[in-house]
Formats: structure tokens, sequence, C-alpha cells
């Protein structure tokens, strides 16, 4: 379900630079905060993410221009990660996660990739945002961590995002 190999139908896809940052050169690019808060996640959240916890700190975002999403991104952190992280991913609201992840020095894992629209958390959460589920492209996921701190980072690319590709 998931491979290593990049996704060569969308360059943008692949890039291991800030997203937000990039795409900030074409416009007013919004950050639409759907949830972030304490909360359960998946049992597939939980086998990828490989915590032990029952909770975690979850944010779920919509990237994009206005009434044109081209990217939901959802960050996953177990609760007892660090206190300092869990408080940073509180107070960022409408800002982009790279803020924190970009300027601390954070590593980021191989990307993973996956074309399948049947996963469950995505299908529910594109629901949620009033998306169809057919826009997604493909939908990636990594890890940044920086010593203890470990978050999980699945980004779903939608077919707007087409028209901004590196």
């Amino acid at each position: 379900m998931w491979s290593k190999k990049n996704y060569s139908d969308l360059r943008l896809a692949s890039s291991k630079k800030s997203l937000t940052k990039y795409l900030s050169q074409f416009g007013d690019l919004e950050i639409q905060l759907i949830s972030s808060d304490i909360q359960k996640i998946s049992e597939y959240e939980k086998k990828i993410y490989g915590g032990v916890s029952k909770n975690f700190y979850v944010r779920d975002v919509v990237i994009g221009f206005k009434k044109k999403p081209l990217i939901f991104a959802r960050s996953i952190t177990e609760l007892h990660n660090s206190k300092r992280l869990i408080y940073l991913l509180k107070k960022l609201n409408n800002r982009s996660l790279g803020s924190i992840l970009f300027s601390r020095n954070y590593i980021r894992s191989q990307f993973k990739y996956s074309k399948s629209k049947q996963i469950q958390f995505s299908t529910e959460r594109f629901r949620k945002i009033n998306v169809e589920l057919e826009k997604l492209l493909v939908l990636r996921q990594s890890f940044f961590t920086n010593r203890k701190e470990k978050i999980l980072l699945f980004e779903g690319f939608l077919e707007n995002a087409k028209m901004y590709d590196e």
C-alpha cells in the first residue's frame, strides 16, 4: 500500500522543503485549521507511528488558496513527547507547521507514498472538510524527529496542486 518510490506525476509531492513557503510565492496562501486537539487515533495510524500511547495530539489543516484546496495535512504526536512541542503546536492556529519544523533542527525521514483512497482517516477527514476523495492524487507520509520528539505527518495532495507543481 505504501511505497518509497517518488510519485512522478507531481514533483511537488517529492519536495522536502517547506511547501507553504514555496506555495506562498503564488499569492495569499491560506491554512485552514480543521482541528487541533488531543484525541485517539486509528489503529492504522498507531501502527505507522509506532507509539504506545492512547492519546495523541492531532492537527488537521487544509492548505490552499481561496476556495482552492491544494493539500490536506495531518500531524500526529504522542502527548508525552514534549510539553514544549505540544505547546508550540497548540499556538500554531492557522500558521504553518513548517515554522516549527524547519527552524528547530528537526530531521525529516524519507517519504512513503500511497495512491489508495481507502485509507480510513483520509476518507473520514475528506468528508468532514467537504473535499471529494476522487480529487486526492497521492498521500505521502513522513516523520520529523528532534531528539525524543517525533511527529508523523500525512499530506494529501489534491488535483489543484498540479497548477503549482515545481
